[in-house]
């Protein structure tokens, strides 16, 4: 146990100082974590750590928890959003591009260029160079603020399809080695017999156990990590790999409103365990000989060319334009981490060689900062291929009108009450239209439920941990309120909330709620512009309100039959609501 705890400590020091070069050096972060483990590890490094038993133990556990958030976020009814444009690149992107990439690569077998022993090699490596890594996609397209657009959204429709491709790929992994007919189907059936068993026991159970724990966000946390390893367990008991039923296990939690909330707080946790398990992989890799250059190469360039030649025309016979179909293509013009599963399966299969192996984390390395400087400056590239291309066709180069005008987050709400339940019914009667641009998150699955139905969008989670609202994409809202009292929230106030959202988002313009003079100033130094107080606002109201009966008293009028007293305020009319309030003081002295 103290060899364990003190690779996995100079682990995560090695991680830690490659992963600041990294980013200084604006470089990827799997490069770093790869890095790490090539200089401490046995192999090419230092030696500080001697085996890479101890590490890949706990780094299995990482590649669980990633399959499981990559579950988590394959919502299938989030693509219908991108309607009839993805689904012939999201269908046929994988296998085309798989058997296009077999083809290829057997060539260049042939011709010396791959050093693939057999032809399971050969299709293993056409597996892998046709998935695309989700985690440099997503990260840039967020960072350029693409994800909204057309091929942002393609991109990440075709992401999740290969996503769902995979769990096939792991399904028949462990039969590839001998693909009769029999282990085939007995393959599939366990695979169809696992996801619909999860399905029906999470729509029957698990989301009855979830409502009755749904107001204690940290027991849900608990039950999902639970489901998680039941679903794994099932999957091996079945003759099925681990990391296949922690993504089922995921993809069942996905279709509950929780899923949000369950991926960020899980993401941490993944996040950790995930740095063991490419830092690993660097301690296994061999030494990089003159003889590697070659294959190298000639799977990027591979790679790239069957990218664009299976990506591209199925997004032009979907009718999306070339500029969608160009972007589209160069974003997933990459290997993903996804590759590295399969091929550190394979290999503890017997299935590809160490040298194999070692090719592919070199070349995912190389593709991934290759992709990174692509990504980046893929407008420019882009005019460059229509200067040259697309002479004489009309193709628009400003991204606004394919901008996504669906559900977003320009104005979020923290948490659900009573003030954020008369803001909405002000809003519904006077301004429907902008139902569509409001965000609530809270952690009330019936309050969830009801303004989903209201056509809100809205999302589990609580509003008081940082990776939530960092996950729900905050930082892209232009107006964040918290109107509710510091005694309704939970865990939280108001002040952190302001703290926390002036971090994650330093554009927007942050609303607060106040109990008095002093909590308005702490509010306004921590960053909110505009601070609330319903009490004294709901005061003002009452305030008018006896004025006006008291001057028809006065007058020898009977009241009559009043209307309720419902303060619909917005953060909007406070100096309107302060010029009232001093009309009324001024009348009742």
């Amino acid at each position: 146990m103290h060899e364990l705890l003190s690779d996995i400590g100079v682990t995560v020091i090695a991680a830690a100082i490659l992963g600041v070069a990294s980013h200084l050096l604006k470089q990827p972060l799997l490069l770093a974590l790869v890095a790490a483990g090539v200089v401490i590890g046995p192999k090419l490094g230092l030696g500080f750590v001697q085996s890479g038993e101890s590490i890949e133990v706990i780094s299995e556990l990482g590649l669980i928890l990633l399959l499981f958030i990559v579950g988590l976020e394959t919502n299938l009814k989030e693509l219908k959003k991108s309607g009839k444009e993805l689904l012939p690149s999201g269908l046929g992107q994988f296998p085309i591009n798989a058997i296009l990439a077999f083809g290829v690569f057997a060539i260049l077998t042939k011709a010396g260029m791959i050093p693939a022993a057999t032809n399971l090699e050969i299709a293993y490596l056409a597996m892998m160079c046709s998935l695309s890594s989700t985690a440099i996609v997503v990260k840039l397209l967020y960072d350029k603020k693409d994800l909204a657009t057309l091929p942002g959204r393609l991109t990440l429709g075709v992401l999740v399809f290969q996503d769902l491709y995979a769990i096939f790929v792991l399904a028949l992994q462990p039969n590839l080695a001998n693909p009769s007919i029999f282990p085939i189907a007995k393959a599939l059936g366990c695979t169809i017999l696992l996801i619909a068993s999860a399905f029906a026991v999470s729509k029957y159970a698990l989301g009855r156990l979830y409502r009755a724990v749904a107001m204690s966000p940290e027991i849900i946390i608990s039950i999902s990590l639970g489901w998680c390893a039941v679903v794994a367990a099932v999957a091996e008991m079945l003759g099925l790999s681990k990391e296949m039923g922690a993504l089922v296990a995921g993809a069942c939690i996905s279709a509950f409103p929780y899923s949000t909330h369950v991926a960020a707080r899980v993401l941490p946790l993944r996040d950790f365990f995930l740095t063991l398990f490419f830092v690993s992989l660097g301690m296994k890799i061999d030494a990089p000989t003159i003889d590697m250059i070659v294959p190298m190469i000639a799977i990027s360039i591979a790679l790239v060319v069957t990218r664009f030649a299976t990506v591209y025309p199925l997004v032009l016979a979907s009718r999306a334009g070339a500029r969608a179909a160009f972007l589209t293509s160069l974003n997933l013009s990459q290997m993903s981490e996804f590759s590295l599963v399969i091929a550190s399966l394979g290999l503890a299969s017997g299935h590809i060689s160490g040298s194999m192996m070692s090719l592919t984390v070199y070349t995912m390395v190389i593709l991934a900062i290759l992709s990174s400087h692509a990504m980046k400056y893929s407008e420019s590239i882009f005019k460059t291929y229509r200067k040259y291309f697309l002479r004489g066709q009309r193709v628009p180069l400003m991204t606004d009108e394919y901008r996504d005008s669906g559900h977003g987050q320009e104005l979020v709400l923290l948490g659900f009450h009573r003030g954020a339940r008369a803001f909405l019914t002000v809003v519904g009667e006077k301004k429907p239209e902008l139902k569509k641009r409001v965000l609530v998150i809270d952690f009330n699955p019936r309050r969830i439920e009801e303004l989903k139905h209201d056509g809100i969008c809205a999302v589990f989670g609580d509003v008081g941990n940082f990776e939530i609202l960092k996950h729900v994409g905050l930082g892209e809202s232009r107006i964040i309120a918290s109107i509710v009292p510091d005694m309704l929230l939970r865990g939280t106030n108001n002040c952190a909330l302001v703290r926390m959202t002036r971090a994650l988002a330093p554009r927007a313009i942050i609303v607060a709620t106040a109990d008095d003079d002093a909590h308005e100033q702490e509010l306004i130094r921590e960053g909110a512009q505009i601070v609330i107080r319903p009490f004294d606002l709901a005061g003002l109201e009452v305030i008018e309100e006896l004025n006006n009966l008291l001057s028809s008293a006065s007058k020898g009028a009977v009241p009559g039959v009043t209307e309720t007293l419902a303060h619909r305020w917005t953060w909007q009319e406070r100096e309107f609501l302060q010029q009232k309030v001093e009309n009324a003081e001024r009348d009742l002295n």
